[in-house]
């Protein structure tokens, strides 16, 4: 018996082990452990700035797209050319690339009776002195008219019908100058008109300032003056 209690003794002291006999692995240092906290944080943070930022610039172009934009020039040729602006024959005023549509602005001066479909522009009722587009682009400058045709008026009026039409697909901005019933309704009442195409019906000016609504006035058979040198002036839509 005394033998078996000692065996039974011995068995018994090996089944108490130290705590620390258990251990599984290497344990992980505790700055380790806060770095990976920090790493984490940071990330996190990281996130959260670029979801802010986004969110910020998703919020100012939704404001942006519903500020009405401008098609004004400035007050100068020089201005307008330093706003990114270009004078467009159809408008006859100079117009920012928002305001203008160069495709349909580039069929438009093919369009007219020259042999190479440029239109024909005047210095005076008379004809005496022909000018070019480029000096017809300048004329605010000196805030002199330009005189033109009833078939320049006409295809005008087509034009903007056009650009009107097309603005729908191509985000194009029609100006508050022909943006209006007046200016249709001027339209239809020159292509009612019986002057012959050649005739000089048109006199008007260059507009550096496209925002101004013009309200066309009613007027017979005689020619058509359209002051715009200014974009502040004008007696009638064209």
């Amino acid at each position: 018996m005394t033998q078996y209690k000692r065996l039974f003794e011995e068995d018994s002291s090996d089944c108490f082990e130290h705590p620390d006999a258990h251990s599984d692995g290497p344990r992980i240092p505790t700055r380790s452990v806060k770095l990976a906290h920090r790493v984490r944080y940071a990330i996190l943070i990281l996130f959260a700035t670029f979801g802010f930022l986004d969110l910020t610039y998703r919020a100012y172009a939704s404001f942006r797209s519903r500020q009405p934009i401008s098609c004004n020039c400035g007050e100068t040729i020089e201005e307008a050319i330093a706003n990114n602006c270009k004078y467009d024959s159809i408008a006859a005023a100079w117009l920012p690339p928002a305001c203008r549509n160069d495709e349909l602005l580039e069929q438009f001066e093919r369009s007219g009776p020259n042999s190479d479909g440029s239109w024909m522009y005047y210095a005076d009722r008379n004809k005496t002195r022909v000018l070019s587009l480029e000096e017809v682009s300048q004329l605010p400058k000196t805030g002199s008219h330009f005189f033109t045709t009833h078939q320049w008026h006409l295809v005008h009026c087509a034009y903007y019908w056009k650009k009107m039409f097309l603005a729908a697909e191509t985000g194009t901005v029609i100006e508050a100058r022909y943006n209006n019933l007046a200016h249709i309704n001027h339209c239809e009442m020159m292509f009612l008109k019986r002057d012959t195409l050649d005739t000089i019906v048109t006199e008007a000016g260059v507009s550096l300032h496209s925002d101004r609504m013009v309200v066309a006035k009613k007027h017979g058979h005689e020619e058509h003056k359209h002051d715009g040198s200014d974009g502040r002036s004008e007696s009638n839509n064209y």
